[in-house]
């Protein structure tokens, strides 16, 4: 017992073990205040935790592409190889507007910045060539440079130009699209730049719509744009949401915002819900060729007009050496340009992404939840049940994160309760473990004295098994002179000592008396309670009258067994007396299981008659004698139930059917020795590896006649 509660304490089982110092207030204090720390956003890693959680949303289910509204003229490595490298005179990339525009697309997003005057301008080419003529120096600079024809384009066309925020200091000038505030002032909330980077004036001048082209990376992957950013005091819309309201025709875009900071973006009636600082969560679909019309094509006419009808048309770099390459959710490395287009999708399929503002109180939810399950809950429950629980919990709070995800677009962050429960629950298996270990030496010590204790008892048991088979009597030694009988006898205990009994002794120099028995149960009481048998049972048989008649010997030896038994034990046995003088064999049957007669070369018979019940069942009994004359080919083989019950590794039975068969194929040759071994060894074939179930006990008498 002492062994099994320390097996517990190794295993880790926390029920009552757990510390009054954790218990008591630095496990409940410590959840507080990591709740306190998640709400105020002090917790470290968290960020870079919530990304990867929802990263992984993304990645177990991307968004499907429903709608094209998007479409890519890509300079992309095969342009650069045909035109040339980059950058291009402005008055091809002119020409490349113009393709795209004459297919009336519905808005021209340029992710382009040209912060400088194009030098293969025809004026600038000039001043290069050395000596050059004056009058042909002039007539070049009369010619409109290649940014005045690329401005021409612009004007014509819905296009807009972006803008690089930068965080430092940096002179800019900028046109930007009116915007209408709704609710409180946004611009602190929004994402602010210090300064820009941004195209000339001539070109910003030229084009209906202006935007900001910056987005905050996180560890090389882009989880959110902003839809709204600030250089300076300057409010400035994304280029998806300038693109948009160039395609709508709306004057203004919209900002909608309150105490907590910006509640959503819009131009005309559409609305795009964001986050507090006006940006969203780009919600990302894997990335699909399809998007993309090599400018190579565009420029060389070689595209269907259609394709950019209505359309709302990006053009950007994907050659290399251009642009970098940022990671999306989904592991994929996409130009940046792309990106512009998943939004654009996002927003037409009406899939965007949200992280409600009350995202984080649920998740403190969530942790106080799974928190007080681990403190208060936990402990009070088994190890067999705790993991089940456990692993129950983990599954339904992914499957709530994942169906938010998947059905409403609501992002809710589970890896940060995920990572309290995994501390907290650590945190009690070790104060478990802990305290399990400061009993251990105590446990063992106890341990020790057990093993000790054992040894003794088994040493005290193998004395009794010798006992026990010390009385016993072998019956080569006690029938060695006598030539008329053939007997031979074993007992092999289930246990350390045994509940069968078997004797045989010479009642005068022409009887034997023999008896085998079988107590019910095993073990010590079952041995003790043989020992009394037997020896009660020879004792009223030596000293009765020769001429009684052996039930009413049995009959006695009843009568003196059942006086004291207060367990109310009792035993079948077989008891018989053999003539030598003319093989007549009477004998008492007490319950036991009939004995087989075979002779070699017969059919097994059955001894059948039965005298009565086992012995002490009941005080009164009168049993009955029966008479049977063996004959000298006759073999008697008295045995127990445990030969007939062995049992196998299946726990199907030896039976009394297949005892007959190994008894019946006896040999001419054959002893009763070698019958009784012939039967040991098949029940023993049978068992194979399997323990014996019950005592083992056999007899087997042959009269030789009279020699």
């Amino acid at each position: 017992m002492r062994y099994s509660v320390l097996i517990r304490l190794k295993i880790g089982n926390t029920h009552s073990v757990l510390s009054p110092f954790l218990k008591g207030w630095i496990l409940p204090v410590g959840l507080l205040l990591l709740l306190l720390f998640h709400l105020l956003g002090f917790i470290p890693m968290q960020a870079a935790l919530r990304g990867f959680c929802f990263d992984l949303y993304q990645m177990l289910i991307p968004r499907e592409r429903v709608s094209g509204p998007a479409i890519i003229v890509d300079i992309d490595e095969a342009s650069l190889k045909q035109f040339g490298q980059w950058p291009w005179p402005r008055s091809r990339l002119a020409e490349l507007i113009e393709r795209v525009g004459e297919a009336n697309p519905a808005a021209i997003g340029i992710d382009i910045i040209m912060p400088e005057p194009d030098r293969v301008s025809p004026c600038s080419v000039g001043t290069l060539i050395p000596g050059i003529r004056e009058g042909l120096l002039e007539e070049l600079c009369s010619l409109p440079s290649n940014d005045e024809r690329l401005a021409q384009v612009l004007q014509r066309y819905p296009t807009v130009l972006g803008v690089a925020g930068i965080d430092e200091r940096h002179p800019f000038s900028l046109v930007a699209t009116p915007v209408q505030i709704r609710g409180e002032d946004p611009l602190p909330s929004v994402r602010r730049y210090q300064g820009a980077l941004t195209s000339i004036d001539m070109l910003q001048n030229a084009v209906a719509g202006h935007s900001i082209l910056s987005a905050d990376i996180e560890r090389g992957v882009v989880r959110r744009v902003p839809m709204v950013a600030a250089v300076g005091n300057q409010m400035l819309p994304s280029l998806s949401l300038e693109m948009l309201r160039l395609a709508i025709g709306a004057p203004v875009f919209s900002v909608t915002a309150d105490n907590n900071g910006v509640i959503g973006v819009g131009v005309g009636e559409l609305d795009i819900p964001t986050q507090a600082d006006g940006s969203i969560w780009v919600h990302y679909s894997e990335h699909d060729p399809a998007r993309f019309v090599s400018a190579t094509r565009v420029l060389e006419g070689d595209f269907d007009p259609s394709l950019f009808e209505r359309k709302l048309v990006l053009i950007g770099f994907t050659g290399l050496g251009l642009v970098d390459f940022p990671s999306t959710a989904l592991g994929e490395r996409v130009p940046g340009v792309e990106i512009h287009a998943q939004v654009l999708e996002t927003v037409f399929d009406a899939s965007t992404l949200l992280r409600p503002q009350w995202a984080p109180l649920v998740e403190g939810g969530l942790m106080l939840i799974l928190g007080i399950t681990v403190i208060y809950l936990l402990p009070r429950l088994r190890m067999w049940f705790q993991l089940p629980l456990v692993v129950l919990l983990v599954c339904l709070l992914a499957a709530a994160g994942l169906v938010l995800y998947s059905r409403y677009q609501v992002l809710i962050d589970i890896a940060s309760p995920y990572l309290l429960f995994a501390v907290l629950y650590v945190a009690l298996l070790a104060d478990a473990m802990m305290r399990g270990e400061g009993k251990i030496e105590g446990l063992e010590e106890d341990l020790r004295e057990q093993r000790e204790a054992a040894l003794r008892i088994q040493g005290e048991m193998e004395a009794a098994k010798r006992f026990q088979m010390s009385i016993v009597p072998d019956p080569g030694q006690v029938f060695r002179a006598e030539p008329r009988l053939d007997l031979a006898a074993m007992m092999e205990p289930a246990k350390m000592v045994g509940g069968d009994l078997y004797d045989c002794f010479m009642l005068d120099a022409n009887r034997v008396f023999f008896i085998i028995g079988d107590v019910c149960g095993k073990g010590v009481h079952a041995a003790l309670f043989m020992v009394i048998s037997k020896t009660l049972c020879k004792s009223i048989a030596l000293r009765s009258d020769p001429d009684i008649e052996l039930g009413e010997l049995v009959s006695q030896a009843n009568r003196e067994i059942a006086r004291d038994n207060p367990e109310l034990l009792f035993v079948t046995a077989f008891i018989g007396i053999l003539d030598l003088r003319s093989g007549e064999l009477i004998y008492v049957n007490a319950g036991h299981e009939p004995p087989l007669l075979v002779a070699p070369g017969c059919r097994v018979g059955t001894l059948i008659h039965s005298s009565g019940p086992p012995i002490a069942i009941m005080d009164d009994y009168r049993y009955e004698t029966f008479h049977h004359r063996l004959s000298t080919d006759e073999f008697l083989c008295i045995f127990t139930d445990g030969i007939t019950e062995a049992a196998d590794l299946d726990q199907a039975l030896f039976g009394r059917d297949r005892l007959e068969r190994v008894v019946e194929s006896l040999g001419e040759e054959q002893d009763s020795s070698g019958l009784m071994q012939k039967v040991e060894q098949e029940v023993r074939s049978f068992m194979g590896d399997a323990d014996p179930a019950d005592d083992l006990t056999i007899m087997v008498i042959r009269w030789h006649g009279v020699g």
